[in-house]
């Protein structure tokens, strides 16, 4: 246009300010534990072991998934360590299926073994 129109530039480099934020915030920590719990009872038991491991200093994720299958895909890409599966069974036994998700093993634990048997980061 022929219109003179005053005007200043500047530019902050948003790019390299983000790229810069980016490296100097510390590294997302994978999940310790995957909760997946399989029905109403089990999903409120696993609403308080979830605070408990947390405050034990646990990364934790609580499935909002009832069914088994689609809760362990989620765990997988989650990067879960490790799940702990809660149903009626084990609620009445007072005891955890802990799985290892890296190497597929799943064994029958009571509490003081769950704590015990995670990984930590």
């Amino acid at each position: 246009s022929k219109v003179a129109a005053p005007g200043i530039g500047f530019s902050i480099g948003e790019d390299r300010l983000v790229m810069t934020v980016e490296e100097s915030l510390p590294a997302r920590s994978a999940v310790d534990v995957f909760l997946a719990p399989l029905g109403e009872a089990a999903l409120r038991h696993a609403a308080l072991l979830a605070g408990d491991l947390r405050n034990a200093g646990f990364a934790v994720e609580l499935s909002a998934d009832r069914k088994l299958k689609r809760a362990l895909e989620v765990a997988n890409k989650a990067g879960a360590r490790c799940a702990v599966i809660l149903g009626d069974e084990e609620l009445a036994r007072q005891q955890y299926q802990l799985k290892d998700m890296r190497s597929g093993e799943q064994r029958l634990v009571d509490r003081a073994g769950l704590f015990a048997g995670l990984p930590r980061n």
